[in-house]
This record gives structure tokens, sequence and C-alpha cells, in this order.
């Protein structure tokens, strides 16, 4: 499911699978709510803003939010002057996690009410899970953009989706859950 383009695929794998996305964080993490209510909502119900993700920090309870894309969203778009710009669904998707960011501090007195669990938004982090690295990025031109891109948000963490299965997978063989295969090819151990 590496090329998978369904972003409901993944919501439902991510659900099943919730420390995948706790990989992502050097501290541990707790999870509030999948597709969770940062506000904005009108009084006829538009404009609602629902971030895929929204986890807390352990031991600060600052608030993370996290917005998933799938692993063929583009990253990088057209060359422009020796360089190459964001895609535009992986900015939209910077502005957009932004916008639920600034919504959830304006409207979390509200929000947190009712979910029983302290959460903090002094400054929360904004996480995007987008794109394959191994197969957007097949140059140094575009490994430079790109990093020279992400490196340089300032509240936005972008991590591809093969980071996040290389991280699963040496997790998985740190705990001996990935057999390993013989020298000569054969059969696991």
């Amino acid at each position: 499911n590496k090329s998978n383009d369904d972003e409901e695929f993944w919501q439902i794998t991510f659900n099943e699978n919730a420390y995948v996305i706790s990989q992502v964080f050097a501290v541990p993490v707790v999870f509030m709510q999948d597709r969770a209510y940062v506000g904005g909502m009108l009084v006829n119900r538009n404009e609602a803003r629902f971030v895929d993700y929204l986890y807390s920090s352990e031991s600060s309870q600052e608030a993370i939010l996290v917005e998933i894309k799938t692993p063929n969203t583009k990253l990088l778009g057209a060359k422009y002057r020796g360089v190459h710009t964001p895609a535009a669904e992986l900015s939209g998707a910077v502005v957009q996690v932004l916008d639920y960011r600034a919504t959830l501090i304006r409207h979390v007195e509200q929000i947190i009410k009712g979910l029983g669990q302290n959460v903090s938004v002094f400054n929360p982090r904004c996480v995007i899970i987008a794109g394959n690295g191994e197969q957007n990025i097949d140059s140094e031109s575009k490994r430079r953009s790109f990093e020279l891109f992400r490196s340089g948000l300032k509240d936005v963490e972008i991590i591809t989706y093969d980071e996040l299965f290389r991280k699963v997978e040496v997790l998985g063989s740190l705990f001996n859950l990935i057999r390993k295969r013989t020298t000569d090819g054969g059969s696991p151990k």
C-alpha cells in the first residue's frame, strides 16, 4: 500500500496502528482524537475545521496537530531559478495545518470542555505526513530544495511516508518483529 492514494485508507490504517504516528515524535505522546474539531464553526455550521489527529505531549500536555496526506502527494513543483518550488499540495497542507493551529488557539476553551483531558496551546506543534521522498526527490537539486523548504519552516514539521515506514522498520528490527533472511536468500530464520 506504499502508493495508495486514498487518504481515508491512511486515516483508517493509522487509527488501527496508532503507534506508527507516535514514532514521529522524540517525546512520549498521548493520542487525544482523530478527526478532531479545532474550531471555526459558524452558526450555520459552515467552516468547521477538523485536523486528522490531535495528540498532546505526555509531559507538557502541549497540543500536537497531525495532518496526513498520501504517499502520492507531490512534494516539489516547477523549477525556479535553479531551485524547485514546493508543490501546491504541500504548501497548501502547510497553510491548512497552520490555520487549524490558529483556530485551535482561538477556540481552545470551548473545544476542550467536554474532552476530559487537559491540553495546552501555548505553542502547538504541527506535523504533516505526506509524499514519498524516494520517489519524488530523484536529484541532488530536488533534495536540496526540499530540505531547504522543510527545515525553514518554523512551526511545521514535514515527514515523508518513506521516512515514516523506515522508522517503523527500524522499530520492528529493534524488537525482533521482522524476520531476517538468510545470506543465501533462502527462507527466514
